[in-house]
């Protein structure tokens, strides 16, 4: 029984959702497809890329994440048939098995489907049209959204190469936005390291007044500019009071002799915390200056535009399946043999 998806708020213009077709459908374009073309792909010798294990799995949970957009929104739910699976068929031809950046190396008979390939898609593309419009009659305001939606990757190619343009030639002059980040950012190190240095010269200053109750050590207070001269010598037992770090030290002895020290307090000592301000080294800003170290290029890939026809066979009409098959199959293909290989590449 075919859910209600006027009830679930799905119109034939946004898109449908079906999770038992939603299984058929990974089933048949990803899950099944990918071991067994990797199989033969590489018993038969056909052109692909060698994949570790790790870019395997990669590039099948990409295809994953990608068919979930595609189904839903390219209304396979209420589309997706076996016809779409016998067209795939067709792109796993062995003259197919080419990369498009490889045309001048091309065989006869894959310029052949090329050509019958692009005029398949202008009259796939033309009829297309024609059942929006009759959809139009039902569903008001779809043939302009339909077509609309053909602006979408027009829209992020142009974004590809804007993008391009300002890694090579620094078009929109964002050099001088990432000079400022970088500034902003050595402000903000430099602000850090004073108020941490500050912060320890603080807790070094409070150790110097902490109270103890053993005696002063000669040779010690020598080293660190004091000099401590017994006034009366009494071998006994002794505790030691300290009312501060530069007051007289009073020893109380067992039989109430007092013994006397008097602290002579020298200059006071220098140690590298103190200096703390002439330690911390913090380079001067080195701003950026825009270069082309790593230049990017624009590299179409054939994955990238029978995904994007596959978001407009979504009529259910056996030439909208047909063509369904055949572009869901291509954009596989370059999947399985080639991966998810990017359109501007560095």
């Amino acid at each position: 029984m075919e859910p209600n998806y006027d009830t679930c708020g799905m119109t034939n213009w946004v898109g449908s959702f079906d999770p038992i077709k939603f299984i058929y459908f990974m089933l048949a374009t990803v899950i099944i497809p990918y071991p067994v073309y990797i199989f033969v792909a590489t018993v038969f010798n056909w052109e692909h890329k060698a994949k570790r294990p790790a870019r395997h799995y990669q590039d099948i949970l990409n295809a994953t994440s990608y068919g979930v957009i595609l189904f839903i929104f390219g209304n396979y739910a209420r589309t997706f048939n076996v016809l779409d699976n016998m067209a795939k068929l067709l792109s796993e031809l062995d003259f197919a098995k080419t990369s498009l950046p490889r045309f001048k190396s091309w065989p006869f008979a894959m310029y052949a489907l090329f050509l019958g390939a692009t005029a398949l898609v202008l009259v796939f593309a033309g009829y297309h049209i024609y059942l929006g419009i009759v959809l139009n009659r039902t569903v008001p305001g779809f043939i302009g959204y339909y077509l609309l939606a053909l602006l979408i990757p027009v829209l992020l190619t142009l974004i590809g190469y804007a993008c391009l343009k300002q890694q090579n030639n620094d078009l929109f002059g964002l050099s001088k936005v990432y000079n400022f980040m970088l500034y902003l950012r050595w402000k903000w190190t430099t602000r850090v390291a004073r108020r941490s240095a500050a912060k320890q010269r603080r807790l070094d200053a409070a150790k110097q007044h902490i109270p103890t109750i053993d005696p002063p050590n000669q040779s010690v207070d020598a080293q660190q500019g004091r000099v401590a001269t017994p006034v009366s010598e009494q071998q006994s037992s002794y505790h030691v009071s300290r009312s501060g770090s530069h007051d007289n030290l009073v020893v109380t002895t067992t039989n109430n002799t007092s013994v006397s020290f008097t602290i002579t307090e020298g200059p006071p000592p220098t140690s590298a915390l103190e200096n703390i301000d002439s330690e911390i080294v913090i380079p001067p800003f080195q701003p950026y200056v825009w270069s082309v170290a790593i230049p990017g290029y624009f590299h179409p890939h054939h994955w990238q535009l029978f995904y994007t026809l596959a978001f407009f066979t979504r009529f259910d009409h056996w030439v909208s399946r047909v063509g369904a098959g055949i572009v869901i199959g291509a954009y596989m293909q370059g999947i399985m043999a080639y991966g998810f290989d990017y359109l501007i590449e560095e």
